[in-house]
Parts: C-alpha cells; sequence; structure tokens
C-alpha cells in the first residue's frame, strides 16, 4: 500500500498492522470450512480499512477537511451484514495471532500523537470501530468537560414600602364579646356578682319531687 509522504509514522505502523492482520485471516480462516466463506469479505474490509486510515491521517496532517460521505438512500430492508458482530470474534477464531494483533494496535492507538489525531478526526474512528469490536477492544471514552458553577446572582435589595395612611390601615381586631350577665366597665365597681337565687320553698317544690 503506497503511503503519502505527509503521513504520519504511527499510521504506517497502523496500516502495517492490518494488513498483517488479513494476511492472517487468509491462512487461517482457510482451514475453519465453517469461517471460509467470511475470508474475502473480511479481507477486503482490512486492506480497505487501512487505505482510509492512511488518507483520513494524510488529510489530517496537511490541514485539510475530512471528506463528507454522500448518505446511500435506503431501498427496501435492511440487508443481513456479511460479518459477525460479536465483540472478539476474530481473536475467538483465530487465537492467540489475532489476540497479539490486537494488542499490537491498542499500543500504537495509546500513543498520544495516535490519540490526539484520531480524537479529531471523526473518519478514522468510525473506521477503526468495527475493527476494534472483532478484536474486543473497547473505544477509550471522550472526557466530557466538568459543568461549570455558575455565579449566583447578588440577593435583590430590600424594598422598603412607605407606611400608608390611617384609613388604608388595617382595622384594629374586634374586642372579645362579653357575657350577657356581665356589666360594662363602668358599672363593674358596684357590681358584687351574678344575682343569687332564692332558695325553694315547699310550695315551689314539684309534686313528683313530694313523692
Amino acid at each position: 500500500m503506497p503511503a503519502s509522504p505527509s503521513t504520519p509514522d504511527f499510521a504506517h505502523r497502523l496500516g502495517a498492522i492490518l494488513l498483517a492482520l488479513a494476511a492472517l485471516v487468509a491462512s487461517r480462516l482457510l482451514r475453519d470450512p465453517f469461517r471460509a466463506p467470511l475470508i474475502v469479505p473480511l479481507w477486503k474490509h482490512l486492506t480497505r480499512a487501512a487505505r482510509r486510515l492512511d488518507c483520513a491521517f494524510a488529510r489530517l496532517a496537511a490541514s485539510l477537511p475530512s471528506r463528507q460521505r454522500a448518505a446511500k438512500p435506503h431501498s427496501g430492508p435492511h440487508s443481513k451484514p456479511a460479518l459477525p458482530t460479536r465483540r472478539g470474534w476474530l481473536v475467538a477464531a483465530i487465537g492467540p495471532e489475532a489476540a497479539a494483533c490486537a494488542s499490537q494496535l491498542a499500543a500504537v492507538l495509546a500513543e498520544p500523537e495516535a490519540a490526539g489525531a484520531l480524537a479529531r478526526s471523526l473518519a478514522a474512528r468510525r473506521t477503526l470501530a468495527p475493527i476494534r469490536r472483532m478484536l474486543g477492544l473497547v473505544a477509550p471514552r471522550p472526557r466530557r468537560p466538568r459543568p461549570r458553577v455558575r455565579p449566583q446572582p447578588p440577593p435583590a435589595p430590600e424594598v422598603v414600602r412607605p407606611t400608608p395612611p390611617p384609613w388604608l390601615r388595617d382595622p384594629p381586631p374586634s374586642r372579645a364579646t362579653r357575657p350577657w350577665w356581665l356589666p360594662p366597665p363602668r358599672h363593674r365597681s358596684a357590681w358584687t356578682g351574678p344575682p343569687e337565687r332564692p332558695p325553694l320553698t315547699p310550695s315551689d317544690t314539684p309534686r313528683s319531687a313530694r313523692r
């Protein structure tokens, strides 16, 4: 695969790892009759991904905008994917050789230069996403910026309301009503208490009580 002179060094190593993985797929899956039909689509996918990564990182190094992919119209139902989608299926199918390629790929992507370029290139992240999945690698989550603490507004000044005039003020509370037997305050000095009832005489006793 001819590499662009402006492509960074880590992009060359990524392309070499993907091409080595494609050659490993062609040699190892040929022995498995159940996975042999996956050789051609998987080999094409890996070699095409190597070319796309080289192009994406070359455009990023040259400060060129990434190419926008045209949306393909969907006509009819979705077709079944040509490759398995289970995480880590390629490592389980090939064995230690695929695990070695996965560890080399993870080591290159963990370098600061590669991680920074990958964070700025959406096309490179989309190209590497299915390869990471089939190798069982987990993409690092981007750090979310911490929410800024908004300064609290100053308290509102206290509003001093003017004193209303007397005719607008609330009426005074009503006085408690006095019992009927309590004389007014002006007559209480000569009042000795409620009137006493006279004792009952035998003539006042009802007949039922006499019996």
